[in-house]
């Protein structure tokens, strides 16, 4: 790695444990219209993946049209849940709280959700507006667009940025503009990204020495 000037952040996963709700929705909503999966099957399908691309691979995979207030009623069902539930990653306050460095954070998500997520969790002190939604610029991991963003609004090059991700289509925005990435997985996810000749870490905390 060359000198890290600044970190990329993204936020699902990586600073709020919203992955498990968020599946939990997704698994109620698509049953009530005939398309049923267990929990893992909806990690491997929709971890790291667009919103149009999840709704698109469930029309098609299960031959069903979900209605166009979908997204309404996702949202509505997330949204409450995560003001309830939704932690912050184990470690990452104090990650934040030490780095020395320049950073943010940029989202697949919605900003709205993004806002909500760091907001009820603690972590939206750390960030000074410093937030990137590819919904504001209408391109999804992984196009590389959002983290170019975040990094010339940061006022850094991509190759003088770390990305810190926990999904594939993010590793491969990172890859496909530039960055230099590592990604937060543990267990068998571990050997996927290593094969691709990513590092990898397990507990946030590791990442201040790493």
């Amino acid at each position: 790695m060359m000198k890290i000037k600044a970190i990329i952040f993204d936020c699902d996963g990586v600073l709020v444990d919203s992955e498990s709700i968020t599946m939990k929705v997704f698994i109620e909503l698509f049953a009530k219209y005939g398309a049923t999966m267990t929990s893992q099957e909806a990690l491997d399908k929709f971890v790291g993946k667009a919103f149009n691309q999840i709704l698109d691979c469930i029309e098609e995979e299960y031959d069903v049209e979900l209605p166009s207030d979908f997204e309404d009623q996702f949202r509505a069902q997330t949204f409450a849940a995560f003001k309830t539930d939704i932690q912050p990653i184990e470690g990452i306050k104090e990650v934040l709280s030490q780095l020395k460095l320049p950073y943010a954070v940029a989202s697949n998500g919605p900003m709205s959700k993004m806002q909500l997520n760091l907001t009820t969790t603690g972590l939206i002190q750390y960030f000074d507006h410093h937030l990137y939604s590819a919904y504001d610029l209408k391109a999804w991991k992984p196009d590389p667009k959002l983290f170019i963003h975040a990094a010339t609004q940061l006022g850094f090059s991509p190759e003088e940025c770390l990305v810190i991700e926990d999904s594939l289509s993010g590793v491969e925005a990172a890859l496909n503009g530039g960055f230099q990435v590592m990604a937060y997985v543990d267990g068998a996810e571990k050997e996927i990204f290593n094969k691709k000749g990513v590092k990898t870490f397990d507990k946030m905390m590791d990442l201040l020495d790493l």
